[in-house]
This record gives structure tokens, sequence and C-alpha cells, in this order.
């Protein structure tokens, strides 16, 4: 009796501590790092605990800037495991170098001008005009950022940058030009459509024609060396679902062509 006594507590301190292990195992998490287009910083305010509800054991940390921005990150070897990014180019320079893959279009966007909402109302001016009447103009660094990238097209194939490059003021990123026309540190400004619907502070004064730029496209992908792909692609795919894609909409985003 001695014995099976013995026997019956080895295995209830067996069964313990395989039930603990099993709830350890629960409770693990892991943390991936996604690096992102500054314009969707509200957007993923919202998709984070969305997603982390769905997927418990994934918890997702965020840095946001220019997309040229990040793919020089990704190029330096920063710890990072996927990217969404705001421009086709960046996505692909990855992708060829091997740094990237399985890339994804996942939303769009529209290119507006903007100026600071106490600005006075002049009504039925072209877009050349208000750009002429304007002394400053903020765009996004076209080097570095997307947003700067359509902005500088769109006034090559308007045959102005030539006339209004004097008078540009560069931006580390789409949201510090926002910031500037806010602040009325510059008199116009050119942001997403998606930048401009959240602040209270500026009105958009001309929707730029889409002829006139390269097509606005967000993708996403994983980074190659990331040594969390699998938690990574799953939370790549879920900004092509439709509870990421109710969200992108919310925001003003297009969806993906």
């Amino acid at each position: 009796m001695k014995k099976i006594a013995i026997l019956i507590s080895c295995l209830l301190v067996l069964l313990v501590g395989a039930c603990a292990n099993t709830s350890e195992k629960a409770k693990t998490t892991t943390t991936i790092h996604i690096s992102a287009a500054a314009s969707l910083k509200d957007t993923m305010d919202d998709v984070k605990p969305l997603f982390e509800k769905a997927y418990p054991s994934i918890k997702l940390s965020f840095d946001f800037g220019g997309s040229g921005q990040i793919r020089e990150r990704v190029e330096s070897g920063a710890p990072i495991d996927g990217v969404l990014l705001a421009s086709k180019k960046d996505a692909d320079t990855l992708s060829n170098q091997k740094l990237a893959e399985n890339t994804k279009e996942f939303a769009g966007n529209d290119l507006v001008l903007i100026e600071p909402k106490n600005a006075e109302q002049k009504e039925g001016l072209s877009l050349e005009q208000l750009l002429d009447n304007a002394d400053k103009i903020a765009i996004g660094d076209p080097e570095s950022v997307p947003a700067g990238a359509y902005a500088k097209q769109t006034l090559e194939n308007l045959n102005l940058y030539n006339t209004e490059k004097a008078k540009l003021v560069l931006a580390t990123d789409v949201r510090q030009v926002l910031s500037y026309v806010e602040a009325g540190n510059a008199d116009a400004g050119f942001v997403y459509q998606t930048d401009a619907i959240l602040s209270k502070k500026v009105q958009v004064k001309a929707k730029i024609d889409a002829k006139l730029h390269d097509p606005i496209a967000y993708y996403s992908a994983q980074v190659t060396d990331s040594e969390k792909k699998e938690p990574t692609i799953t939370f790549l795919d879920f900004m092509n679902k439709s509870e990421a894609q109710k969200i992108l909409k919310k925001y003003g985003f297009k969806a993906a062509d």
C-alpha cells in the first residue's frame, strides 16, 4: 500500500507539473515589430487591439516614418519583422534585394492640396493659382517620403516644379507636412486625403488628378531575415481581411486595386 501511495503521489506531481507547463505555454506571447508609413498611424491604433484580441499570442510593436526611411532601416539590418509601405518603389527595392518577401498591396489613397483652416477663402481657383498664391509650400522630402515624391511628380507634370521649387519646405514625413500647415508655417501642403480628414485645422483646396502622379498604393512585406515569420505573416495577411479593411475605409483609405 505504501508503494502504491508513493506511486500515486509521484503521478500527481507529474500531472501538476504538466498542467503548469501547459498553462505557461498558453501564456507565452510573441511580439513582432512592424515599421509603418506615417500616414497609417491612426489606423494602426485601431488595428492593434482588434488584431491582438483575435490573436492573443501575438503582440504588435510599431514605429512610423517615411517609407524611404523604413526601407533604409531594413537595408541597414534594423530589428524589423514586417513593413507597411506607402510606396511600390520602396517595396520593390527591398524585394529585389531579397530583403523582403511576400509583398502584397492592401490599400490605396488620394493626394490633396491643403491650406490652414483660417486662410482667406478664395473660391474657384485652379491648382496652379493656389500654388502661385502660396509663399511656402510643404511637401515630404521626395527622396524618402512617397507623398513628397507624388507631389514632385504632380508639379513636374504641370511644368511648375522649377517655378515653385524655391517655395518648397521639405518634411521628414507626411504628418510633418500636415503639422506645418496646421501651425501656419506653410501656406499650403501636399498630403494624403486620409491625413487631411484627421485635422480640424486644415481645409482641402484641391484633389490632385491621379493622372499627374504614380498610383498611390500601400504594400505589406515580411522582412526576409525575421526570426518571427509565422506571426508576422499572420498580421500582414490580417491587413487584407475584412476587419482591417473596414478600419482602413473608416479613415478614408481606398481598397487595393
